[in-house]
């Protein structure tokens, strides 16, 4: 239907490449972090300010629960390993933009918007931790959207802004193969 640049994992965080369906897409989503992210960045930088995550619009929560937890007493220099789950708020600031299109997968990759727009002029595009970031990510979802009138483009902006977290099930499952080819051998050796 059309082609758009994307960002994909930096060569110590490469992109997987699998196949897998696609299922839902979200609106404002929470980003959290993995457990790589969490022990090797976030801790780290909380180490250096206590603030860090009110900064980055992040919180602390209990993953059962989902309940926030209060963190502006902890003495972060006595851990190894992130104690807390924590998450980024949906807005403008979100590592995952506006939108994320989930196809639940052991490698924890997924399509996102993000808000380093300015990447997707470079030649290489490596910088992702391993998930794939989108040009175009609100055209994506107005075209896996199409076929339900439900979702017009007036809707699928309010959802984009909405500022909470919003899952849309995609009513079939999209096929998705995530396969990248830098260099080949051709007929001739060459």
């Amino acid at each position: 239907a059309w082609e758009m640049n994307v960002v994909v994992g930096k060569s110590s965080t490469s992109t997987t490449i699998f196949n897998d369906e696609l299922e839902y897409i979200v609106f404002s989503p929470y980003w959290v972090p993995p457990p790589s992210i969490l022990n090797n960045e976030i801790l780290p930088s909380l180490k250096k300010d206590p603030n860090y995550l009110q900064k980055q619009n992040m919180e602390a929560f209990n993953p059962s629960t989902r309940e926030v937890i209060n963190v502006s007493k902890v003495d972060w220099s006595k851990y190894t390993s992130m104690p807390y789950s924590i998450r980024q708020k949906p807005g403008n600031s979100n590592a995952l933009g506006w939108v994320k299109f989930l196809f639940p997968n052991e490698h924890n990759i997924y399509f996102h918007d993000t808000p380093s727009r300015d990447l997707f002029v470079r030649e290489s595009r490596g910088f992702s931790h391993g998930c794939i970031r989108l040009q175009e990510p609100k055209k994506l979802a107005q075209y896996l959207l199409r076929n339900d009138s439900t979702y017009t483009e007036q809707v699928i902006d309010s959802l984009y802004y909405l500022g909470r977290e919003n899952y849309v099930k995609l009513e079939n499952k999209i096929p998705v193969y995530i396969i990248y080819l830098t260099a080949w051998v051709d007929d001739n050796g060459l």
